[in-house]
């Protein structure tokens, strides 16, 4: 991808996660971004075309970050809770209303989101329990297919807000007790013991455990 255009791509992202997808009109998006709307076509056809632009480009970087960090560690329960610091992170800049918005205004691009949640992620998932099964860290008898979907499914429902309005808490607080939920229930007792050691080694992960 040009160089200009990812740069380009990046910030209108920022710009969609703290004010919503729907209130930034063309304009607006322009005037944000420092440039002239006829600058901005020159990337894009339409609004549609942008966020769908700026959707795949957020894959493509969550992919990278993800890859980091299998290449950091592979112990499997490392990974997933260097993961989830990062979908925490990720969840704190959403603007609430960006959800619903893709799902009204952009299906396509919430399609897209689908897609990468089933396939990427599920399939992510997957192989992590296979590798903490092999390293005797989560219970011989999981199912990684069986549990991988629910994980998704568990996505899903925080990112519908159900729970959000339900518990009148922030996304990235309803993830971390979903997250919570997946890894202790997954863990046998050697993958919990090293869980405990890795939290008392890491002030930064008590937070999601």
């Amino acid at each position: 991808m040009d160089e200009k255009k990812k740069e380009l791509l990046l910030k209108a992202s920022e710009v969609y996660m703290k004010y919503g997808v729907k209130s930034v009109t063309m304009d607006e998006m322009a005037r944000q971004l420092g440039v002239s709307k006829k600058t901005l076509y020159q990337f894009v056809k339409d609004k549609n075309d942008l966020v769908e632009n700026c959707m795949l480009l957020q894959h493509e970087e969550e992919k990278l970050k993800i890859e980091e960090i299998i290449k950091k560690t592979d112990n499997a329960i490392e990974q997933m809770l260097y993961i989830s610091q990062l979908i925490v992170s990720e969840l704190q800049q959403i603007h609430p209303s960006i959800f619903f918005d893709l799902a009204k205004y952009h299906p396509n691009v919430m399609n897209m989101m689908e897609c990468h949640k089933h396939e990427y992620i599920c399939g992510s998932i997957e192989q992590n329990l296979i590798n903490g099964i092999n390293q005797g860290l989560y219970r011989k008898n999981l199912n990684p297919k069986v549990i991988s979907a629910i994980y998704v499914g568990m996505i899903d429902l925080v990112l519908s807000g159900q729970l959000m309005s339900e518990s009148k808490l922030g996304p990235s607080e309803v993830y971390s007790e979903m997250f919570r939920y997946h890894i202790r229930g997954c863990a046998n007792e050697q993958g919990l013991e090293y869980l405990v050691e890795l939290i008392k080694n890491d002030d930064s992960l008590s937070a999601h455990l």
